[in-house]
């Protein structure tokens, strides 16, 4: 992702003239009129590019995760009748806001003449036309953007974290007992001794750089997904018998909402690398048509988000634990339990791996990597940056449920609801006149940036209420 950002800023901070800006303007509203099907379908083909299958694959794996894991708890936040109807809607509105991000960036690589454009560039380059704008706009544009891909990403890793170190701890406490007995005294192993031995094994996987090397493990941890998924829902929709939905509330407390919404909101964790995806693709176009890649990859994905977040509701009712793994008994939770924590330890590699594309031209280019050499100091970076997620883990304690809902809030609701609709208005705000029903457009837009800011608001200053009092009464 850096490369491509460290190109695209040549060509988008140059401090074109506004006669260029409006040439490049013309050109694009004569050749490309609105954002419409032919335009879509004019966007150029790519040799050696993914096909529209591996794509979908890609799209379906990004996204089921840790957040289709914490469904059940989410519905518990808020009813079974509005968790199921609003999961329904916001699936909607995350997969809409994935199109308007894919049509703004297809928009903009014309204006730009790219062939591809990444998340934080396209915001850059749809800051650069706009009448009013400056170099130091387009580079806080495109840093804001950089800034909440690098907290949600590492968001993510301390939840890997965590995740990883309950499973473990509950596999412990079932098969060799809740202590270790010495000959003097009982020893009981606490979360934060899980996650520093978690630690032990992440930090040399992180130290491997080459993506091409992490591909054969992300085929594991792509089987060992899937195999536990098929496992929960056996156990849910099959070996168990379900429980009556009459004993469940049809709605929650309004006090809980956010942290629904929240959590939710996480869940659709694929945002961040929806754009890289797409400019691996063969057939670019194909992508958010409306038969097309997205919405296909996407209905598979919303359809067993409701499904796991549904019946595991039904299941196990309020008793929901933050990750359905844990909810589990018998050999299926252990099968569960072994399969994801493979599955997660492994993507937190790739996960890692983004911000580090991020942060590589700064961190080669410091001062201590001159003193000590590049590699010497990015594996000590590395080293650092994963004791940080796990000091951020130790310190949310064993409340992942909440610490899913304040990385969802704080960084997942900006880019997948705020950045996305402003990008749309920012990307054709120059070519509004010339764009039918644009005030339309516009008005959604902001209907949905003014709910993003609700979620995003109102969900950390939930979250984070919930997580000092519980820390304040374990603590106590």
């Amino acid at each position: 992702m850096s490369s491509a950002s460290a190109e695209n800023s040549s060509v988008l901070s140059d401090g074109s003239s506004s006669e260029e800006k409006e040439a490049l303007l013309k050109d694009s509203t004569q050749e490309y009129g609105t954002q419409g099907d032919s335009e879509l379908e004019s966007f150029p083909s790519r040799t050696n590019g993914v096909s529209n299958f591996g794509t979908i694959m890609h799209i379906i794996n990004s996204n089921v995760s840790t957040g289709i894991l914490a469904m059940p708890v989410a519905f518990s936040h808020a009813g079974i009748l509005f968790g199921t109807v609003v999961l329904a809607m916001l699936a909607v509105l995350c997969v809409h806001c994935m199109q308007i991000l894919v049509k703004s960036s297809h928009h903009l690589c014309r204006k730009t003449n790219r062939d591809h454009l990444d998340y934080a560039d396209a915001a850059e380059a749809a800051v650069k036309f706009l009448p009013a704008s400056t170099p130091n706009l387009c580079k806080a544009a495109k840093y804001t953007v950089n800034t909440f891909l690098i907290l949600i990403q590492f968001g993510y890793c301390c939840v890997y974290v965590l995740f990883i170190a309950k499973n473990a701890q509950l596999i412990v406490n079932q098969y060799i007992g809740n202590s270790l007995e010495s000959s003097t005294q009982t020893y009981s192993m606490n979360i934060q001794q899980y996650e520093v031995i978690v630690a032990v094994f992440l930090i040399p996987l992180v130290f491997i750089r080459d993506m091409k090397v992490l591909a054969p493990f992300s085929m594991l941890a792509n089987i060992t997904s899937v195999v536990g998924l098929i496992i929960i829902l056996y156990y849910i929709l099959v070996a168990e018998t379900l429980q009556p939905v009459s004993r469940l509330p049809l709605i929650k407390s309004w006090a809980e909402i956010p942290l629904y919404l929240s959590t939710a909101i996480y869940a659709f964790e694929g945002i961040g690398v929806l754009l890289p995806v797409e400019n691996k693709m063969r057939e670019p176009q194909a992508m958010p048509s409306m038969f097309g890649v997205l919405n296909v990859g996407m209905t598979v994905v919303c359809v067993l988000y409701i499904t796991v977040g549904f019946y595991g509701y039904i299941e196990f009712g309020d008793n929901s634990q933050d990750s359905i793994t844990l909810n589990l008994t018998s050999w299926y939770g252990t099968a569960v339990q072994v399969l994801f924590s493979i599955c997660i330890y492994i993507s937190y590699a790739i996960q890692f791996y983004v911000p580090l594309n991020i942060l590589g031209p700064v961190i080669a280019a410091s001062r201590p990597a001159e003193i000590i050499g590049p590699n010497l100091f990015d594996y000590i970076i590395r080293a650092t940056l994963v004791l940080i997620t796990v000091g951020i883990a130790a310190i949310v304690d064993e409340y992942l449920n909440l610490l899913i809902a304040l990385v969802g809030s704080v960084a997942s609701a900006a880019l997948t609801l705020i950045f996305p609709a402003a990008l749309e208005i920012l990307t054709f705000w120059p070519e509004r006149k010339s764009i039918r029903h644009f005030w339309i457009t516009c008005s959604k837009d902001v209907c949905i940036f003014v709910f993003g800011i609700f979620c995003f608001l109102f969900g950390t200053v939930t979250a984070m209420q919930n997580l000092i009092q519980q820390l304040s009464t374990t603590v106590l």
